[in-house]
């Protein structure tokens, strides 16, 4: 009993270990996005990686061995403990038309931490815990130009920076009865936006200050999301499985500071205030968060094969910040995956999952007109061998992605690639003993 409650105690203090990372990872962030200065920023994947591996397909995805935090019915179909841990290294390519420039930028990061633990002996009923970034607020861009005013005609130099995002912790609950699952995820949702404007004149006959205009938001609250899952039987070894999953428009509290200020550098090269023109702390606010919905199938061979679709959209339209609009619309998506297995038994390379897929879509963001993207994505599922005298068994699911998000008649296009690791190490309880 106390090597049990020894190995507990391990996986706890780790895995409190791992999700302290996911929140130091989130806000130190350096993939540099122009595109992420509108609405709560770029969105992250909502997909277990092994999902992304597909295309991102995942509203009607269920086993007992992942947790796919996307749609919490899924969560019904757990039959062992599973902690599941995803990392990614994400490189940005950055092409802009005017004027004609390129930068390239890349990113470690922890995608997700997940705990997810049946609660029936069978599967029937399962809890999830986790953590994960939601969005991500990261960009630095430099404006070199004249102003020119009556007879003043000054070079300046401006500076637009913002840094941020969102992170949730949630826990989920999913159930089944008979051949349907529900289940509904509650988060508790964090973040902040941090942007500045700083502008500099170039001169060296005349001593200007330089300026500082800076908005700063933090905001929190509760947010809710919630899914189903139903299954037929097409024959003896194929099942049609159908999936639906959605948030409604919910509402978090923020407060945020405006600063208007004079500044200058010290020896050190950091900034301090000269004069603060104007400040305002402790603004309190809302943040409306928009409705997001998506249905999907997949047809399942057990054993052998899986290919299905999904169609995503979300209401940004609905989208205010503080009581104010933003530069986004309404977005959708399309993604269409599967994954084989050759043949089970024959040879370590026979058991593994080969998955591939495409999404093709509308960004949520409006600047100069829609921002189309599309993704193509290919993983694998690599089993890991059993430790001896446990029921302990691991999978190690990776994932490539690369796509492009604009085009040529967009001021700014950008093109990524993403690899993906994905650890789901899993055991199973509720065995009753045969010795004492």
């Amino acid at each position: 009993m106390q090597l049990v409650s020894s190995i507990m105690s391990k996986r706890i203090n780790v895995l409190a270990v791992i999700c302290a990372c996911v929140v130091s990872q989130a806000s130190a962030q350096n993939i540099n996005s122009p595109y992420s200065r509108y609405g709560l920023g770029d969105i992250l994947p909502s997909q277990n990686i092994l999902n992304r591996g597909m295309g991102g397909v995942a509203t009607a995805y269920a086993d007992f061995q992942s947790v796919n935090f996307l749609n919490p019915a899924s969560y019904g179909q757990l039959q062992s403990v599973t902690y599941d841990i995803g990392l990614e290294v994400n490189s940005l390519a950055i092409r802009s038309l005017n004027p004609v420039r390129k930068f390239s930028n890349a990113s470690p990061n922890i995608s997700y931490v997940n705990l997810g633990v049946p609660l029936k002996k069978k599967g029937g009923w399962g809890l999830v815990f986790g953590l994960r970034p939601m969005t991500r607020i990261n960009y630095k861009v430099l404006r070199n130009e004249r102003l020119i005013t009556g007879t003043i005609n000054d070079s300046i130099s401006t500076i637009f920076e913002g840094s941020g995002g969102a992170q949730q912790v949630y826990a989920g609950t999913g159930f089944r009865i008979g051949k349907f699952t529900a289940g509904i995820n509650a988060g508790y949702l964090f973040g902040s936006k941090d942007y500045s404007t700083r502008r500099a004149f170039n001169n060296d006959t005349v001593a200007y200050y330089k300026s500082n205009h800076q908005t700063k938001t933090n905001y929190s609250g509760f947010v809710f999301n919630a899914g189903v899952q139903y299954y037929f039987n097409l024959n003896k070894k194929t099942v049609l499985r159908l999936g639906a999953q959605g948030s409604w428009e919910q509402q978090v509290k923020g407060t945020r500071d405006l600063i208007r200020e004079t500044y200058s550098f010290d020896a050190n090269d950091a900034n301090y205030t000269i004069d603060s023109v104007y400040a305002e702390k402790g603004t309190k606010g809302n943040v409306n968060l928009p409705g997001s919905y998506s249905a999907g199938f997949i047809i399942d061979r057990l054993g052998r094969w899986q290919i299905g679709v999904d169609y995503l959209t979300t209401q940004w339209s609905k989208y205010t910040f503080f009581g104010e609009k933003d530069n986004v619309q309404d977005s959708w998506e399309l993604r269409l995956g599967g994954q084989l297995i050759p043949a089970v038994g024959k040879s370590y390379w026979s058991n593994v999952a080969y998955r591939g897929g495409f999404s093709y879509g509308k960004d949520y963001i409006s600047v100069d007109g829609d921002l189309k993207k599309w993704a193509i994505s290919f993983g694998a599922a690599l089993p890991m061998r059993r430790v001896a005298y446990t029921n302990q068994f691991s999978i190690i699911n990776t994932a490539i992605e690369f796509g492009q998000r604009g085009s040529k008649t967009n001021l700014v296009k950008e093109n990524f690639f993403k690899v993906s690791v994905g650890l789901a190490m899993s055991d199973i309880w509720f065995i009753k003993r045969q010795y004492n």
